[in-house]
């Protein structure tokens, strides 16, 4: 098995895949390049990586599989270098036949000009293998990880909230929960007191909050219509049914 993966190189290991590193982040996606054998013959080899998982796969001028991996990729900077280190390896010929490796790699690598320069198999001595330097580029193609998404939870806490209606500046607290998966909302005003939401929502970074309240002995809603962007929430305001009348701009913060 030693053998056979004298073609691999790789990476260090991620602490959280949720949080993954900069340097990383950027080697996100499909990379592919050549090597040719001691025979003279050609092949190629696609890596790719996801989060903190990279998958190589090398195949012969044929297009036979010669090797499949996987491992735990991370990335760090060791005397000015950067450094790939793969572990929790696992390879083999077919997707079936993955056997664990106990061999951690560790490479110096360099990103130009959208091409992976990959120095492997310096890190130590091993059989039948040597030392060498190796060319990918990044298949524009295929689809990169994308930065997560915030989560509902990314609301719960105490919000200072100011809106423009009409011809008022007003200023309130908000309040988010979240109950069994669900938000909650709370608006407390000092002029009136607390008011609960009846639907809070948040899509990716689309922001939507309904609240029942009573204008002159009328029931209406209000509609909160926004967007998060850090720390911070805005967008426009309206009362249903007086659209024409009180509309306006809200904004909040941690």
């Amino acid at each position: 098995m030693k053998m056979i993966l004298g073609i691999l190189w790789a990476g260090v290991v991620m602490a959280s895949a949720a949080e993954i590193s900069p340097a990383l982040k950027s080697l996100q996606g499909r990379w592919t390049g050549e090597r040719t054998n001691s025979e003279g013959r050609r092949g190629t080899m696609v890596l790719e990586i996801k989060d903190d998982k990279l998958n190589f796969r090398a195949t012969d001028s044929d297009g036979n599989v010669r090797l499949i991996a996987r491992g735990t990729v991370k990335t760090e900077n060791a005397g000015g270098l950067r450094v790939l280190t793969l572990t929790d390896l696992k390879a083999g010929r077919t997707e079936d036949d993955l056997q664990p490796v106990d061999d951690d790699r560790t490479s110096v690598y360099t990103v130009r000009d959208g091409k992976l320069f990959l120095a492997s198999g310096f890190d130590r001595a091993r059989e039948n293998e040597r030392p060498r330097v190796e060319e990918y580029t990044r298949d524009e193609s295929a689809p990169r990880a994308s930065t997560p998404k915030p989560g509902p939870d990314k609301l719960v806490g105490k919000w200072k909230l100011e809106a423009t209606l009409g011809e008022q500046n007003l200023d309130y607290e908000l309040r988010f929960d979240q109950v069994a998966g669900a938000l909650q909302g709370v608006l407390i005003s000092p002029r009136s007191g607390e008011h609960k939401a009846k639907s809070v929502i948040l899509k990716d970074d689309a922001f939507e909050m309904l609240i029942d309240r009573e204008i002159e002995g009328n029931q209406v809603t209000f509609v909160y219509k926004g967007s998060l962007k850090a720390d911070s929430l805005s967008g426009t305001l309206q009362v249903k049914g007086f659209e024409d009348q009180l509309t306006g701009n809200w904004k909040a913060t941690r």
